[in-house]
């Protein structure tokens, strides 16, 4: 007979938990883009996302974020930059929505570079989910 252990049923418990429940949202709001290459610009006027933790593989997280976003304006184009918190670096970045697989676990925080010329000081919406 078998005797499942105590780590076996909590194993099995939270693998339930996450499977169902659909994507978490892991971060969204407002900011300006990234026109003034600060995150709060003179006027005090936030360009970047709060910082937030992503888990790559290794560290046992979703392994998988999905970023959405939306500039307001008439013509306008904004890459989406995910940068490291503590550095500044550039750790990746997509030009339209889509899926962010990290190799590792850090600290990130989103700004989002205008594309077309003359655009800049725009509002950008964004979201990131959890993958599906």
């Amino acid at each position: 007979m078998f005797i499942p252990s105590a780590q076996t049923i909590l194993t099995a418990g939270l693998a339930a938990m996450r499977t169902g429940t659909g994507p978490r949202v892991i971060t969204e709001g407002s900011v300006l883009d990234f026109a003034v290459e600060r995150c709060v610009d003179a006027e005090g006027r936030t360009r970047c996302s709060a910082p937030f933790a992503v888990a790559g593989p290794a560290a046992g997280g979703p392994a998988c974020y999905d970023f959405a976003w939306h500039t307001e304006g008439p013509l306008t184009h904004t890459t989406a930059e995910v940068r490291d918190a503590a550095s500044g670096a550039l750790v990746f970045y997509r030009d339209t929505d889509g899926e962010w697989r990290p190799e590792k676990g850090e600290l990130v925080y989103l700004d989002f570079k205008p594309k077309v010329p003359s655009t800049g000081n725009q509002t950008v919406h964004y979201k990131v989910t959890t993958c599906e």
